[in-house]
């Protein structure tokens, strides 16, 4: 069942639980440009649908649109997700109520007339439960010179805003410093430190994309004289293999804020797991070498005298 839809908007894909429709910053697009689109969705109280990486369970949205002649290829972003606690200890990461996913996508320079744009969404909603959909979305974008859409352009400009970046692009930039530290068998602990002036944390939170080498357990956030700290215990899936060297972790840091204004960061951190297991065993082996130093120094020191046996004489 489909709402009416204006020129900025599509019609609304309904679904008892949710509702879906593409949606665009322009009345009238221009030609050669951004072509400001969203997929959007309204969730009534109490469901979620996913991020990238959705947890313990579930799916993000995919979005296969058709390749009309006057766009470009396009790419659904996600803006900085939630956590959401679940029965039996398990989480997912999401949105809930209302959510638009900004859609990367560019008007070719010789479009004309109208764009036609029309795709299929498969998306999954969850409360406890989790109902899959399919949709068939569309939207009409007359073409010319260019016009914003008073309502939906200031939407979609908040929703790119809560889009991570990277930390090199934050003004100012943040540091972002990591280490891996082995702790007892089979888990390690990863560490992320985030610094800047003025650098704040309001709720944080840390989010990992999917993986596929390492399990990863939920962040701690500490205060150190570094900054802003995450550590987050990590072992391997499958302990009978060796993991790469360097492990890739692609992160998700929410819940900041830097001058005044809402910060997500986001980044890839290589790290070395061998070298730091290797240096935890060096530690030890260092330790019991000191160890077994002292000792022997001790018994220099002072020697204990033999034992004699016999009757004296």
């Amino acid at each position: 069942m489909s709402a009416l839809a204006t020129a900025a908007t599509g019609p609304w894909a309904e679904a008892p639980e949710a509702k879906a429709r593409i949606v665009s910053r322009w009345a009238v697009a221009p030609a050669g440009g951004d072509a400001g689109l969203g997929l959007e969705f309204s969730l009534l109280p109490g469901w979620h649908v996913y991020w990238k990486n959705s947890g313990d369970a579930g799916y993000p949205p995919e979005l296969e649109l058709a390749q009309d002649a006057g766009l470009g290829a396009t790419t659904l972003r996600y803006p900085a997700p939630h956590r959401f606690e679940l029965p039996g200890d398990l989480v997912a990461f999401g949105y809930e109520g209302e959510v638009v996913y900004p859609i990367d996508a560019a008007v070719a320079a010789d479009a004309t007339g109208t764009l036609a744009l029309s795709g299929r969404l498969d998306y999954l909603v969850c409360r406890e439960e989790c109902i899959p959909y399919t949709a068939d979305l569309a939207l009409e974008l007359p073409m010319g010179d260019a016009a914003e859409d008073p309502e939906r352009a200031p939407a979609l400009d908040a929703w790119r805003a809560r889009l991570p970046i990277a930390p090199g692009d934050a003004q100012p930039p943040v540091l972002v410093t990591m280490d891996w530290h082995a702790g007892e068998y089979p888990w390690s602990t990863f560490e992320l430190r985030l610094a800047a002036p003025g650098l704040s944390a309001s709720a944080p939170d840390l989010f990992f994309a999917p993986q596929e080498w390492v399990e990863l357990r939920r962040p701690e956030l500490v205060a150190t004289a570094a900054g802003p700290t995450f550590r987050v215990p990590v072992r391997a899936l499958d302990e009978t293999k060796p993991l790469p060297e360097p492990l890739a972790l692609e992160w998700t840091a929410t819940g900041f804020e830097l001058g005044g204004a809402p910060l997500a960061l986001s980044g890839t951190t290589s790290l070395s797991p061998v070298a730091a297991a290797s240096r935890a065993k060096l530690y030890w082996i260092l330790a019991l070498a000191s160890l077994a130093a002292l000792l022997a120094l001790a018994r220099k020191l002072n020697p204990r005298q033999p034992r004699r046996s016999g009757v004296p004489t």
